[in-house]
């Protein structure tokens, strides 16, 4: 009997000392490991090769092999709205596991992959394996990556995504459909890559996309219907591109909600006749910065809610008199440093009651005109404006003298003149009669394959000027200026002649009486039905 009493005690000391033991290593294991952090087994202990089917893509510090680290809000699983990760030295191949695991965090809404590789195959593609896995994405973010091409439906199962943006990644090329089927898209952002076109199959099924920026690409080339899905698109972003030659109409078919288009820092060097007509509800158009040496006079037509245009830094030489007609919304011109030989009055005439007004915006300093008495208007308009901004531009405005003008009426002998006189009487220097139909001009591909915009070729370079035959244009009345005009016949200009200056006194004997003068004598105006149907657009916009 006292054997089995000891037998017993032993048994229960043995219990006592093993469930201790058992404490001591648990209580071990919780100490070495991390809050909320999943800890696995070194990979070298396995041969390098690691349990991969149980990774926490938010728990990856102790996988060494995975070239992958993600930063979570929450790293437990499921539990992350929000993923931070780094794909560095080799990346990891498209077939990885390690892509497949990123479904441990379906709930992230948002979504970043930063590259910090040592070769370009770090990643190389879009990780379409990983972001199938991750319904709940709203904002996906790709940046530095070398992913070449944009594969076909490289977005697919992201019905939720509402901001996608694939900055400084390389990208050469954009796939048929690689950019669609997104229902919830507002914003994509593809900026800073190396993009060399825009075929009309990459954008499909985005009902909701507001905004897209391709700034910042080598995009020569733009197919006809390109944007025709994207009937909701309010501002395209095509700055600082390649775009070469004269704009195609087709271009921007479908695009009938943008409001905002920039194409400045490209190499366009031509607008032809209703080149924007498809952006019935534009607002802003930024052309700077181009090679811009002729606006056709249709050029803008079509444009019944524009209220700023930029135009510059081009190689503009005249205003067709016609260029700000129906741009009734019209509020800020910007037509800064170009190569500008006159700015008649008949070019102003459409805007004039708004240049009178404070709220209007009119730059056009940084060009030389030539002296000229087409200029007059300029020193009228100073004295009645209440404008400053205007007021300021027009009494600053400088033009050269030419030794060579035939102050009796002649025209400038450097300046190519073609056709009639001006029917403002301004020496022969209307937007209309500058030639402007050089053999450069008549090189220019409009449409090209496809219809798209093609090459062109630059031209309209300043020319040399003589600071010493620089005057203030406030200088010029009409007994002095070059190009005086011809006097008054029984209190009339002659027939043959519509002065400026009678055209100036009509406008505002027309103002006066409560009319308008919409266009210039002698021409006739559109139809009415044009009128109604740019009303019913602009209030549609």
């Amino acid at each position: 009997m006292e054997r089995q009493q000891q037998f017993v005690v032993l048994w229960l000391v043995f219990a006592v000392l093993v469930y201790d033991n058992h404490g001591y290593v648990s209580n071990r294991r919780v100490k070495n490991q991390r809050p909320g952090v999943r800890s696995y087994p070194d990979d070298d202990k396995n041969g390098g090769s690691g349990d991969i089917s149980e990774i926490n893509v938010c728990a990856l510090e102790q996988k060494t092999t995975i070239n992958l680290y993600c930063y979570c809000d929450d790293p437990k699983s499921h539990a992350a709205t929000s993923a931070d990760c780094w794909v560095f030295n080799n990346g990891e191949p498209s077939d990885s596991a390690v892509w497949r695991e990123f479904g441990s965090q379906s709930n992230v809404t948002k979504l970043t992959f930063n590259v910090r590789g040592t070769s370009s195959k770090t990643l190389s593609f879009v990780p379409t394996e990983a972001l199938a896995r991750m319904p709940e994405l709203r904002t996906l973010e790709i940046v530095y990556a070398n992913i070449g091409t944009v594969h076909s439906h490289a977005f697919a199962n992201l019905s939720r995504l509402q901001d996608l943006a694939l900055v400084r990644n390389n990208i050469v090329q954009l796939a048929r459909n690689s950019i669609a089927y997104m229902e919830d898209l507002r914003v994509v952002t593809l900026g800073d890559n190396a993009i060399e076109s825009i075929s009309n199959d990459v954008f499909a099924r985005l009902p909701a996309l507001r905004k897209l920026y391709m700034d910042r690409n080598n995009i020569s080339f733009i197919a006809e219907g390109a944007f025709e899905q994207l009937r909701k698109l309010e501002e395209l972003d095509l700055s600082d591109n390649r775009l070469t030659g004269s704009l195609s109409r087709y271009v921007f078919l479908g695009l009938v909600s943008v409001k905002r288009l920039d194409m400045r820092a490209n190499h366009l060097d031509r607008v032809g006749p209703d080149a924007f007509a498809e952006l019935v509800c534009l607002e802003e158009l930024v052309l700077e910065d181009n090679l811009i040496k002729k606006i056709d006079g249709r050029g803008f037509s079509g444009l019944p809610n524009l209220q700023r245009l930029i135009l510059a830094e081009n190689r503009l030489t005249a205003i067709d008199d016609r260029t700000f007609h129906d741009l009734e919304k019209l509020k800020f011109i910007d037509i800064r440093y170009n190569n500008l030989q006159t700015l008649t009055f008949g070019a102003v005439e459409p805007i004039l009651e708004r240049l009178r007004n404070s709220t209007f915006f009119f730059h056009f300093k940084g060009n030389m005109f030539e002296c000229d008495c087409g200029l007059l208007w300029m020193n009228r308009l100073a004295v009645e404006t209440n404008n400053e901004q205007v007021e300021r531009e027009l009494t600053t405005a400088q033009c050269q003298m030419n030794d060579t003008a035939d102050n009796d009426g002649g025209d400038l002998a450097d300046l190519k003149v073609s056709g009639p006189r001006s029917a403002y009487g301004d020496g022969g220097y209307g937007a209309n009669q500058v030639d402007a139909d050089t053999t450069v001009d008549k090189a220019i591909s409009v449409g090209g394959v496809g219809g798209g915009m093609v090459g062109g070729v630059n031209g309209g370079f300043p020319k040399s000027l003589d600071e010493s035959q620089v005057i203030a244009v406030s200088t010029l009345n009409e007994d002095t200026c070059p190009g005086k005009e011809q006097p008054l016949v029984d209190g009339a200009p002659d027939a043959a002649q519509n002065s400026d200056r009678v055209l100036w006194e009509s406008t505002k004997s027309a103002a006066g009486t409560g009319s308008v003068l919409r266009a210039p004598l002698g021409r006739s105006t559109l139809p009415v039905l044009v009128s109604v149907v740019a009303i019913i657009v602009s209030r549609r916009c």
